[in-house]
Formats: C-alpha cells, sequence, structure tokens
C-alpha cells in the first residue's frame, strides 16, 4: 500500500554494464550469481607475490592474514586509440579510469544510445571512487609531472575523463564516500535528474587492486577474513575479502525514457543518505540507528512503508560487528508491519565476488535489477551456521541461502539495495520493475564498440596490424624489500 506522499518523478535504469571477477558483463554476472559460484581466488602473482607480505599470525606488523581476494581477468588491457588518448597520457593513466571507459561505452551500448549522440547534452557524469594505487606503483612517484598528475594522481579526473571523452556539459565528479562511493553517486545522478540539472547521468564506480598496502592495514585493524571469504549472515563471520570492481549504469527520468523508446531495466523509486554521526561511540564503527534511517527515508522517498520491501541487498561484508549491526538496523526499520509469515529477505552479492569496496555498491544495484529481470533471488553464499538473530523465531529478517523465485507482497516488487561506508556514510535505494516490463529497444546502428586489448600505444593509423608496440599488460611487481619497477 502506497502511503499518501506523492512519491517523485521515477529514474529509469536504461543501460547497465559491468567487470567483476569472473564476470565481463551483466548478463555474465547474473551467470554467476544464479549458478552460485564464488569467484574468490588468491591474489595473483602479476600483481604482487602474497607470499611475500601473508602472515597467518593475525596482527603481526606488515603483513595480512589473507592470501585471497577477487580479481577481474584482464583490467589493463586498454584501447587507447579508440577514446583518441595519446600515448604518452595513457602511459600515466589509472586503470580504474582505463576500465571505466571501456565500461560506460559498454553500457551506453546497452541501453541503445548511441554515445556521439550526447555531444553538448546536458549529461551527468558521476563516479564513485576512493583509490588511486596506480599512483603509489609508479617508480617515477618522486618525481611527479602534470601528466601523472593528471593520469593517476586526481581522481577527479576518472569523471571527467568520460565527460572529455563523450563531449557531456553536465556535472562531471567523483564521489568518495568510502565502500559507500559507487551507490553515492546513484543517489547523486538522480538528484541531478530530479532537479532537472541533467537529462541523462551516468553513475559508476570502481576499484582495482594494485598494491597489498590496504590489504594490509584492513588486517591490521582485524577486518580481513582469515579465510579469504565474505561470509554474511553466518555465525562464524570473520571479516571480508577484497575484490575488484567496475561497474556503470545509465540513468533518465521515466517519463523521458519511455518517450525515447528505451529499455527499462529497473526503476529507482527513492533513496537517502545519512551519516551515523557520533552514535556507535566510534569513528569506523557502524550504528543501527544510522543504517536504520537510510532505509527508512528512502522507503518515505519512495512513498512506500519499509515494512513492503520484499527483499534488501545488503551490504553484508561478513565482519562480526557489522553484520549483527546490519541485520538489527533491518529488522528495526523494516520489521514494524511486517505480517509474520512474509519476513524481510536479504543477502549480499559480496559472498559470491567479495568486498568490491568503492564499487560495491554498483554490484549491489545491478543484481538487484537483475533479479527483477529474471524473477529470482540468488542465495548468498557461506551460511553455514545462521548467526543467531537469524534463528529466531520472533526476527523478521530471514537469509536467501538458495535460489527462490522472486514473489512479491503486493501488484509490484519492491527491493532495496544498502551501501554503507567507513566513514559512516550510509545510502538506501528503493529499486522496482516498471509495470509495463521492458520496453523494448532504440533500433539504432550499432556504435562502435572498444575492444580491450593489451594496452597500446600506438595510433590507429600506424596500427595496420594487432600492436607489438607495447606488451606489457600487467601491473608492477612487488617484493618485500622494494616495489619493483614498472617495465616496458
Amino acid at each position: 500500500m502506497r502511503t499518501d506522499q506523492m512519491p517523485p518523478t521515477p529514474v529509469a535504469i536504461v543501460g547497465m554494464a559491468c567487470r567483476f571477477p569472473g564476470a565481463e558483463s551483466a548478463d555474465g554476472l547474473w551467470k554467476v550469481l544464479a549458478a552460485n559460484a564464488d569467484t574468490v581466488t588468491e591474489v595473483p602473482r602479476e600483481r604482487f607475490d602474497i607470499g611475500d607480505w601473508y602472515d597467518p599470525v593475525p596482527l603481526t606488523p606488515g603483513r595480512t592474514v589473507s592470501r585471497h581476494g577477487g580479481f577481474l581477468t584482464e583490467p589493463f588491457g586498454f584501447d587507447a586509440a579508440f577514446f583518441g588518448i595519446s600515448p604518452a597520457e595513457a602511459r600515466e593513466m589509472d586503470p580504474q579510469a582505463r576500465l571505466a571507459l571501456h565500461v560506460v561505452w559498454e553500457a551506453l551500448e546497452s541501453a541503445g544510445i548511441r554515445p556521439s549522440l550526447l555531444a553538448g547534452s546536458r549529461s551527468g557524469v558521476f563516479v564513485g571512487q576512493a583509490t588511486a594505487e596506480h599512483a603509489e606503483t609508479d617508480p617515477r612517484a618522486d618525481e611527479p609531472d602534470v601528466r601523472a598528475m593528471v593520469g593517476s594522481r586526481l581522481r577527479a579526473v576518472t569523471a571527467g575523463r568520460i565527460s572529455y571523452a563523450l563531449d557531456l556539459r553536465g556535472p562531471s565528479v567523483v564521489l568518495d564516500t568510502a565502500c559507500s562511493s559507487s551507490l553515492m553517486a546513484v543517489h547523486a545522478a538522480r538528484q541531478s535528474l530530479l532537479t532537472g540539472e541533467s537529462d541523462l547521468c551516468i553513475a559508476a564506480g570502481v576499484n582495482i587492486i594494485m598494491s597489498p598496502n590496504d590489504s594490509i592495514a584492513y588486517s591490521q585493524g582485524g577486518m580481513l577474513s582469515p579465510r579469504g571469504r565474505c561470509r554474511f549472515g553466518d555465525a562464524g563471520a570473520d571479516g571480508f575479502v577484497r575484490s575488484e570492481g567496475v561497474g556503470a549504469v545509465v540513468l533518465k527520468r521515466l517519463d523521458d525514457a519511455l518517450r525515447d523508446g528505451d529499455p527499462v531495466c529497473a526503476v529507482l523509486l527513492g533513496s537517502s543518505v545519512t551519516n551515523d554521526g557520533a552514535a556507535s561511540g566510534l569513528l569506523v564503527r557502524p550504528s543501527v540507528e544510522g543504517q536504520a534511517e537510510a532505509l527508512r527515508q528512502a522507503c518515505a522517498d519512495a512513498g512506500i512503508k519499509p515494512s513492503e520491501l520484499d527483499y534488501v541487498e545488503a551490504h553484508g561484508t561478513g565482519t562480526h560487528i557489522g553484520d549483527e549491526v546490519e541485520l538489527r538496523a533491518l529488522a528495526e526499520s523494516a520489521g514494524p508491519g511486517r505480517p509474520e509469515d512474509r519476513p524481510l529477505l536479504t543477502g549480499s552479492v559480496k559472498t559470491n565476488l567479495g568486498h568490491s569496496e568503492a564499487a560495491a555498491g554498483i554490484a549491489g544495484l545491478i543484481k538487484t535489477a537483475l533479479i527483477l529481470r529474471h524473477g529470482v533471488i540468488p542465495a548468498s553464499l557461506h551460511v553455514d551456521e545462521p548467526h543467531p538473530l537469524l534463528t529466531r523465531d520472533d526476527f523478521p529478517v530471514r537469509m536467501v541461502t538458495r535460489n527462490q523465485p522472486l514473489d512479491p507482497a503486493g501488484p509490484e516488487a519492491l527491493l532495496g539495495v544498502t551501501s554503507l561506508g567507513l566513514s559512516g556514510t550510509n545510502v538506501h535505494l528503493v529499486v522496482g520493475a516498471h509495470p509495463a516490463g521492458r520496453s523494448p529497444p532504440r533500433r539504432t546502428a550499432p556504435a562502435r564498440k572498444p575492444t580491450p586489448d593489451p594496452i597500446c600505444w600506438c595510433s590507429a593509423r600506424e596500427r595496420p596490424a594487432p600492436c607489438a608496440g607495447w606488451p606489457r599488460t600487467t601491473p608492477p611487481t612487488w617484493g618485500p624489500r622494494d616495489r619493483g619497477a614498472r617495465t616496458g
């Protein structure tokens, strides 16, 4: 039952694309989810030799307790000539910016939108990004120049490159709220559309792991799982495992999307942002109050009651403290008024992929859109023994531990997506399917798609055949005593 409050204009997701461990596209991600696949592996040696940084004894100085992570198959390939980027500039670019360009192009392609038609338009770009490790691994870091600063040190340029490549004239912003960055980008993009500031928005999130530094820091804080898995909702949850990913969605006001004949993947009905403030008593400790309020505000923005939500894609990192806080927040906000025979269902894509940090929220959103498309809620993995809260008969939240049909309580499914930041910034979205279903895509000739070949520094005119000018396709190798050197 909708409340009397008039909800704002819905915002449609008209295109989406992604690269996550084991998945090179949104369809690939669905295959991973539907198969209940776990795509976490040991750290590839071409990133850094984890043996030099690993110690099974917790809190060992300068060491990490985790040997694992979720890694993209080929994150360093880039068709520089396709995007009109010079060899010298491409050398300095953060791989996160390279991947963002490819994935944004693919998201527009999935929407049936020819990128060249957006030139000069009021189209906004909002990117969630929290790290810039490419600069750390550059052996020339002690002698930076302007090109290096723009290419790898200024995160703001990630959004600017997309706007420049497509000649977009709307806002272009990089947001950093730690692990809630990419869902914060979606919220900001939605607000830009609702205020009329933009007519189309691209929201994205990026995260690439190039050094062991953050893993060591998280390990020293007791946050990483020694077993190397996110076990959200499990009584034995012992921390998260780091992961990579890049995801992008293309957003338009629903009326505009229907007018233009765009495909509607899902509809954003409401969103909100809160902060925990000092409620938890510790800056990096999550708060039940802040998370519960984010969900309530998003539902109010959507014009629904929290008890009407059918499923919430949780932040779900699998930390001992974080899981209990999040489960209590879901129960406190969405439990009142809920029928006893319809507990709130929840799960986390991190149990499949690991925690992709700044890209985690966009991973959860794309999963949620895929649930609506396929009508199935995939299982959340690694729940060997449910958290004690989940075993209580009076607790109104249940984990989805096997694939099950999406069975909405009302005429339309109502799903939530939560993302939480180490800074205390909480973001929640309410997502639904368009009642008329998926509208047909526009009939346009396909735009040329960039091919993520191994990085090529020569121009297209100099490249009649596959280029051999830059065979290096991997990042620097780290050693225990030095930071290695980039070759090529």
